[in-house]
C-alpha cells in the first residue's frame, strides 16, 4: 500500500504486480472485483449502496444514470487497465471481468450533496460510528486502515504534500469533491468543479491550505520535554 507516484490511471502497477493502492484507478477496479463475488450483479450494487447509506445517516444518497453511462462510454482507460491487471493475475480466479467494471462504474456513478459527504467524514472521524444516527457501520480497524491510505494516498500525486502541509487524512475525486477527516473531531465535505493538473479541486486543495492553521492536528501538539534534552545516557 503506497503512493504510485504517476497520474491516478496510468497502466502501472508496483513491482509485485498488484495496484499500488485503492485510492487510484487500478486500485479502485480490483477493490470492486473482490465486493461480494459471490452475489448477482444486482445484490452487489443493492449491499454497497446500504453500506453508503449507512454511512450517510439520514442524508441524501441516489444514482445518477447519466453518469454511469457516460463513465461506461468513455471508459477505454479503465478497460486498459482491467486487461493489463488480468494479464498479469491480479484478479482472482473465475472473475468476469465486464461484470466487474459495470460495477465499479455503477460505485462511480452514487450522487452525494456536501452534507452526506461531511457525514460519511464524520463516521471516519469518529471511529466509525455515525454521530447522526448511532450505527457502527465500520469496525475501528478499518477506519484506521482508511485513514492511513488517505493519508498517504487520498490526493493523488499530490498527497505527499498535501500531507506535509496540512497533515490530515482527505481524498479527492475528479467531480470536485474533497473528503477531511479531523480524527475524533469533525468530517468535512467540500465541492468545486474546476480540477488541478493532479485531479484535485483547486479550490478545494486552496481551501485547505488556508484554514490549516485554525486547527491543531497531531504533528502540532509535539513539544520538546525539557527533561529529555537534559538526562545523561546510561
Amino acid at each position: 500500500m503506497e503512493p504510485s507516484g504517476r497520474y491516478f490511471n496510468e497502466l502501472v502497477l508496483d513491482y509485485s504486480n498488484k495496484p499500488h493502492n485503492p485510492m487510484i484507478n487500478s486500485g479502485a477496479i480490483m477493490t470492486a472485483a473482490i465486493i461480494k463475488p459471490e452475489l448477482s450483479a444486482a445484490d452487489r450494487f443493492d449491499y454497497m449502496f446500504k453500506v453508503y447509506k449507512r454511512l450517510a445517516g439520514e442524508e441524501y444518497l441516489g444514482f445518477n444514470n447519466s453518469v454511469f453511462l457516460s463513465e461506461r462510454e468513455c471508459a477505454d482507460r479503465n478497460f486498459a487497465l482491467a486487461y493489463f491487471m488480468r494479464e498479469n493475475k491480479c484478479f482472482p480466479q473465475n472473475h468476469k471481468l465486464h461484470e466487474s467494471l459495470d460495477f465499479y462504474f455503477q460505485l462511480c456513478s452514487l450522487e452525494i450533496t456536501a452534507e452526506s459527504g461531511a457525514v460519511m467524514a464524520a463516521t471516519l472521524a469518529n471511529g466509525g460510528l455515525n454521530p447522526l444516527t448511532g450505527d457502527p457501520v465500520l469496525t475501528v480497524d478499518a477506519v484506521r486502515n482508511t485513514l492511513t491510505l488517505m493519508h498517504s494516498c487520498g490526493m493523488y500525486n499530490y498527497s505527499g504534500q498535501f500531507a506535509f502541509h496540512v497533515g490530515l487524512p482527505a481524498k479527492s475525486g475528479v467531480s470536485g469533491c474533497v473528503l477531511l477527516v479531523i480524527p475524533n473531531t469533525m468530517g468535512i465535505c467540500l465541492w468545486s468543479p474546476p480540477l488541478d493538473a493532479n485531479g484535485n479541486s483547486c479550490r478545494g486543495v486552496q481551501f485547505w491550505w488556508a484554514s490549516r492553521l485554525l486547527y491543531q492536528h497531531g504533528k502540532d501538539r509535539v513539544r520538546g520535554n525539557p527533561t529529555l534534552l537534559t538526562r545523561q545516557p546510561k
